[in-house]
């Protein structure tokens, strides 16, 4: 097959084609019933909204429209979507006129402060009226399938929040027979499916997981119909509402979906909506699946606080078995109870996450096996992209002739790594690292002396600073940097500081959240947070560096596996990796980013071009914001001037606005807040956006100047930009810009200071289709074979306009030490709890599969924009699947290209990043799936 054309493999998604034909000849002419509210509606919504704030005295908050949502789920069988700012209403059932006048009602007056029982049903708000007065419409959905003139999809929201319900109700009804299994899908009501009757356990049937289907309709650039993306994941069962954030809740009629009902709350048990509850109360209708879990969290909340901390924890957990006593591991009837608490993802769990490569392919082809003969599927067909695959070095950080030469190629003579330690395991580890990084015999450093790693141009010194690296109060931090000597740098002298960090401990990140809060008070757990953040050693002592000007790169307590079979040297890979983080944080760029750079970018030469990446961040919202804050950075790399030299990385941020070398730009950025308050304009908002857009453009424009108007391409993170650029939208592209003056990143600058190209990439696994293997075509289209892997560069079969590519990934965590390819050639139902080794007896040891996590590829989007005569996509994409694929600071592919990580990294190495960065809870991501150090 090595020499078989690549445009006979071909990629699998589980992803199959929104039809038309599905919808109507599959699905029976699948169809919801859609109320659609006009102007004079909207603007009472917003009249409300405002006016709910003023009452509240906080600029942050919505009005609780979720309240409607549970309420009518509750009442008319889960399939419900209230979008009251974007005017709709869908259902699966016909909402009653009066029933929704009430609830509407209810739901506003109550929230305006009038007392449940005083609210006068026959005297309903105009907003009230109005709603329940429009009229609903069956409509079908395929007819909403829309086309713009392009061809490009254009159905409304409402459309893909829809489209899966009736799927999901039709797939519940064909059992998947799998490994040995019959499996029964039941569709919940965000138009997924779980395997309720078909759990995964633990050795002792004390634990639970359910495996859960998400079907997603999105679009795809030049792709002219909406794809139904197929993913699945493990959801936890936990044995109480206790830490829940959300719980799965049967309904009567097992007809029915399961419902997924989100808790309010903080602490140990959560609760239902109590004005969702009211509302029912009000309207004198007793919703049991609702009531039950008031119920439970009635009786789980009175049980913990009469017992002790100590008592609480060894509260009888409740029994979800449908078993005999004389069997209690009998899962054939699968679990049972009225409520299904879900477990988050900070938990320790003695099930893994993950489902594994075989069970997507087998879900993939149920699924279309179900579907019958009408369902079409995404194309993609492998590239010709030579020198793709990343060559196994012998060391895993950069060589000693390549450091020097980077920071050479810098402008400076000679680097310092300052090692900062405190215990001597930790010391013991850096000089380890250090020795076999370059080669020589391990050493025993005097605190200050210099020791030479590279002759007189790479030397490192180490110092012992408790107080400095420890956890405690800010003060005196400076006074102590000031004293280190070694922190000491001169114009000709690159020094980077590696520390260690005690930071897990103290902030509870090795804990689950249940042990680290049971035994605290709610008051306790706030203070707690308080002082662990603001005392925080890492965060402190990384400030004070920052303010030096100096990068650092923290390496904590080891925690690795155990060694490949065949590495005798037993390398701390864990070390080594954050050594070469650290070469990140100063912007060295060793030899094997030349071999990248060898394709030409139209008519420019691989090293006349220089490559940048904006990363845009939104901020969880702090107390008192009405919007979430924008943090924005980016870095560029340059090519060299004169032939042997590195390319050096360069560095901007919101907060330093000016371009400068990365070692200078980075600690620039880290070494103040992120603005608060009126301090930016940066907000997220439609008018924030507008500001954060022209600021980029404003630092293209400064970039082109810096470079000295050496051409330059833009990379940028598809999710995190959305709103930023219009024709950089799926149903855009390739449109004219009209008159939008933020059509692409430059839009707004003069032609010559413009990139001349831009590249889109998409990493997540919610928007993009799930790769389950490749198969092998003859020339006339019969399949040859198949791989159940793979890690190339694929080009979607496109409708219209230019191609988009897809880079597939196999997780590093799949190959890794130990990892046994779990999930490869058969599901969790027949995985091995494991069985410990008895030299004495002759049994040999056997892992516990189901404890571990698995994994399955995930696929990057890749969509280029050409805006320079000779430039072709194909040549910006084939540099991007390069750069991702020969990262500065790790030994594996990384999310993004090097010029796009490097900006991320920036911010997330920010001291405040994890106090700021939003939480992400999602049952559908992939376990550990950080694939960047």
């Amino acid at each position: 097959m090595a020499s078989e054309s690549p445009d006979r493999i071909r990629c699998d998604f589980a992803t199959i084609r929104c039809t038309p034909e599905l919808l109507n000849e599959t699905l029976g002419e699948a169809s919801v019933v859609v109320r659609e509210f006009d102007e004079e509606t909207s603007k009472l919504w917003s009249r409300f909204e405002e006016t709910y704030r003023g009452r509240s005295g906080k600029d942050e908050v919505q009005a609780p429209y979720s309240v409607v949502s549970t309420v009518l789920r509750a009442l008319y069988g889960g399939y419900v979507h209230f979008d009251p700012k974007n005017r709709v209403l869908a259902s699966m059932e016909p909402i009653d006129d009066v029933d929704l006048l009430h609830v509407i009602t209810l739901m506003s007056r109550r929230a305006l402060g009038v007392p449940m029982d005083d609210i006068a049903l026959d005297n309903p708000p105009r907003m009230a009226e109005k709603m329940a007065t429009a009229p609903g419409r069956i409509l079908r959905l395929a007819d909403h399938l829309k086309r713009e003139d392009n061809a490009q999809p254009d159905a409304a929201n409402w459309v893909y929040r829809t489209v899966t319900w009736e799927l999901a109700r039709y797939l519940a009804k064909h059992t998947w027979n799998v490994d040995g299994q019959a499996v029964t899908l039941r569709a919940d009501n965000t138009g997924g499916l779980v395997a309720l009757a078909n759990p995964w356990a633990n050795e002792t049937a004390t634990a639970f997981s359910v495996p859960r289907v998400r079907l997603t309709m999105k679009t795809m650039e030049h792709v002219s119909d909406p794809l139904i993306l197929i993913s699945s994941q493990t959801t936890r069962i936990k044995d109480r509402l206790a830490f829940a954030r959300k719980v799965l809740v049967p309904q009567a009629d097992p007809a029915l979906p399961l419902l997924e009902v989100e808790l309010d709350g903080r602490g140990k048990v959560r609760y239902i909506n109590a004005m969702a509850l009211s509302v029912l109360a009000r309207m004198q209708m007793d919703n049991a699946p609702l009531r039950v879990i008031h119920q439970r969290s009635e009786q789980e909340r009175a049980a913990y606080e009469a017992a002790t901390p100590e008592e609480a924890s060894q509260l009888a957990p409740i029994d979800l078995l449908k078993a005999p006593a004389d069997a209690p591991t009998d899962l054939s009837a699968g679990l049972k109870g009225d409520l299904f608490p879900i477990q988050g993802k900070t938990f320790k769990f003695p099930i893994g996450r993950g489902v594994g490569m075989h069970h997507m392919r087998e879900l993939d082809k149920h699924i279309r096996t179900a579907l019958g003969g009408s369902t079409k599927t995404l194309v993609a067909h492998k590239t010709a992209l030579s020198g793709f695959k990343r060559p196994k070095a012998k060391e895993p950080v950069s060589c000693a002739a390549d450091v020097v030469r980077s920071v050479k190629s810098m402008g400076y003579e000679r680097l310092r790594i300052v090692c900062l330690w405190d215990r001597d395991e930790n010391r013991l580890r850096m000089v380890s690292a250090l020795a076999q990084a370059y080669g020589i015999d391990v050493f025993d450093p005097v605190d200050g002396a210099s020791v030479p790693l590279h002759g007189d141009m790479v030397t490192a010194v180490f110092w012992r600073a408790p107080e400095f690296l420890g956890h405690g109060p800010a003060e005196g931090r400076t006074a102590i940097a000031q004293q280190m000597s070694v922190l000491q740098r001169d114009m000709s002298t690159l020094v980077g500081v590696w520390a260690e960090t005690d930071h897990e401990s103290v902030t509870g990140e090795d804990q689950s959240e249940e042990e680290a809060e049971q035994k605290l008070t709610a008051k306790e757990k706030r203070a707690s947070r308080k002082k662990a953040q603001e005392e925080d050693g890492k965060h402190l002592s990384h400030r004070v560096l920052a303010t030096f000007g100096l990068n650092v790169q923290y390496t904590s307590a080891l925690r690795q596996a155990k060694p490949a079979k065949g590495d005798k040297q037993e390398r701390d890979y864990q070390a080594l990796m954050s050594l070469q983080d650290l070469y990140r944080s100063l912007g060295i760029i060793d030899r094997r980013i030349d071999a990248v750079m060898r394709d030409k970018i139209g008519h420019h030469k691989p090293t006349g071009v220089a490559r940048c990446g904006i990363h845009v961040r939104r901020q969880s919202k702090r107390p008192g914001e009405k919007q979430a804050k924008i943090c924005i950075t980016a870095s560029v790399m340059v090519p060299p001037t004169y032939p042997d030299e590195a390319w050096t990385l360069h560095g901007w941020s919101y907060t330093a606005p000016k371009w400068q070398p990365y070692d200078r730009a980075q600690p620039a950025y880290h070494a103040l807040d992120y603005p608060e308050g009126k301090l930016t304009a940066f907000v997220d908002d439609n008018a924030g956006y507008k500001k954060v857009a022209a600021e980029i453009d404003q630092a293209l424009s400064d970039l082109s100047d810096y470079l000295g108007r050496t051409p330059y391409t833009v990379t940028v993170d598809a999710v995190a930009t959305r709103r930023l650029w219009e024709g950089l939208h799926n149903r855009r592209q390739g449109q004219d810009s009209g008159d939008s003056t933020t059509w692409l990143p430059g839009s707004t600058l003069p032609a010559k200071e413009r990139p001349i190209g831009i590249v889109r990439i998409n990493v997540d696994m919610n928007e993009m289709p799930r790769p389950v293997g490749i198969t092998h075509l003859a020339a006339d289209g019969k399949v040859v074979a198949s791989q159940k892997r793979t890690d190339m560069l694929f080009k979607v079969d496109t409708d219209l306009g230019a191609p988009t590519w897809v880079l597939v990934t196999t997780p590093h965590q799949f190959d890794g030490s130990g990892a046994g390819r779990l999930g490869e050639d058969k599901t969790r139902w027949s995985a091995s709890h494991g069985v410990k080794p008895d030299k004495k007896n002759g049994i040999k040891g056997e892992k516990n599969e189901v404890a571990k996590n698995w994994y399955t590829m995930t696929a990057t989007g890749i969509y280029p924009v050409a805006l320079a005569e000779g430039v072709e996509g194909e040549h910006l994409v084939n540099a991007a699947a390069r750069m991702a694929t020969h990262p500065l600071a790790w030994a594996n592919r990384t999310k993004y290209p090097i010029e796009l990580h490097a900006a991320v990294q920036m911010d997330k190495d920010h001291p405040q990043y994890r106090r700021t960065a939003p939480e992400q809870e999602s049952d559908f991501g992939d376990p550990d799936d950080e694939d960047e150090q």
